[in-house]
């Protein structure tokens, strides 16, 4: 009201002047308090000079301000939806998915080996889709807590996706139980297929988590956990009570058979998880069932994993207990004719005759997995003969 008053006493020619430069004054407000861009409303940036259709535009006498290009309205692109799937999560495992393709063929690898004294050869399929699909798995990168090894490993060997291989190979396999017109026992024929996969060459040179069992097959190559895969997962769709023993303290998994224990004291380890009782097989080396290494018999913190839903148990354990008994005494013996050389400087030659015997029979003994072989080599050995050094017990 004070402004209105005031101009009442202006001339009729400056009280419009006033009025127009009031309105550029106010105007000029607006946009900066705007930001010199745009006015902001519930409906976004409106620009600057836009005015109501209700009101007649105000015209601003010269001089008027130089307008600043208007400030197009902001468009934010619309955010697509992002969707997670299985092979996104690095801590789950994905079961492999096979899309077959055009260029797609079965390729075949030949393995020889030899179980007793009997030489084999297998020529083995490998479907390349499914092998590809192993290739380009998300699994190989994914993050495996040390508590989850196991049943990461028991997820590798049960992936349907393997069905079709493990079918592949195995009809290849069956009909080498049958070779010459003989069949193989059940026994035998488990000893059979830890030797065929014990005989496919160690290699660990694999980055990243293990390569499924097709993998091992198409490389003709293996590491410990590869191939103790690849073997629980021949022998359990064979029909045999198996295991995957995983070692976290010493990185080293291997494979067990499950037996009957018929006696409280074992002269081997037993490895247990309270329900059944396995026989540690090693799959790196050719090695008898149910022979270790010392720190595998020591190792704490055993992992345990069954796989499969097989029946059949190993029945020669008691064999392999007698030759793992044996090898015992002779590496008793064997130590105690060193000790004696030592402090004698000198050996009789009967000690001598005993000790060579001891060496031949542990190296043979230790380096194979025929038992019935083994058993033969013990007999033909000093051990039996009440030789000089059986008072070394």
């Amino acid at each position: 009201m004070a402004i209105l008053e005031y101009n009442a006493f202006l001339p009729s020619n400056m009280r419009q002047q006033v009025f127009s430069l009031l309105v550029f004054i106010l105007m000029s407000g607006c946009m900066v308090t705007a930001g010199c861009t745009g006015l902001l409303t519930s409906e976004g940036p409106l620009t600057r000079y836009v005015v109501s259709s209700n009101h007649t535009p105000m015209v601003v006498p010269s001089p008027s301000p130089v307008p600043f290009p208007a400030t197009p309205a902001l468009t934010i692109p619309e955010t697509p939806e992002i969707t997670l799937t299985p092979t996104e999560d690095p801590y789950s495992y994905n079961q492999i998915r096979v899309d077959p393709r055009a260029d797609d063929a079965v390729e075949y690898r030949t393995f020889n080996f030899r179980y007793r004294t009997v030489d084999y050869s297998v020529r083995l399929p490998v479907n390349t889709s499914i092998l590809h699909a192993a290739n380009a798995s998300s699994n190989k990168h994914m993050i495996i807590d040390s508590k989850e090894v196991g049943l990461f490993y028991q997820q590798m060997t049960d992936d349907p996706a393997m069905e079709p291989f493990y079918s592949d190979i195995l009809r290849e396999i069956r009909k080498q139980r049958y070779k010459g017109g003989q069949t193989l026992t059940d026994d035998e024929y488990l000893e059979f297929l830890v030797s065929f996969v014990q005989q496919i060459p160690y290699d660990n040179t694999t980055p990243g988590n293990p390569r499924y069992p097709i993998e091992v097959i198409s490389d003709q190559k293996g590491d410990c956990d590869e191939k103790s895969i690849l073997l629980t997962g021949l022998l359990s769709r064979e029909g045999y009570d198996v295991g995957l023993l995983i070692f976290p303290t010493l990185n080293h998994a291997t494979a067990g058979i499950r037996i009957h224990l018929v006696t409280n004291k074992p002269s081997f380890k037993v490895f247990s998880d309270l329900k059944r009782d396995y026989v540690y097989i090693e799959t790196t080396t050719t090695r008898l069932i149910g022979f270790y290494d010392d720190m595998y018999g020591k190792a704490p913190m055993l992992i345990i994993v069954p796989v499969g839903k097989g029946t059949l148990l190993y029945g020669k354990v008691n064999y392999v207990m007698s030759i793992f008994y044996d090898i015992q005494t002779i590496r008793t013996n064997m130590k105690a004719l060193e000790e004696r050389a030592v402090a004698a400087h000198t050996l009789q030659q009967w000690d001598y005759d005993a000790y060579v015997s001891y060496v031949k029979t542990y190296n043979f003994v230790m380096s194979t997995n025929d038992r019935v072989a083994a058993m033969e080599e013990i007999r033909e050995s000093e051990l039996p003969h009440n030789s000089a050094c059986m008072s070394c017990n």
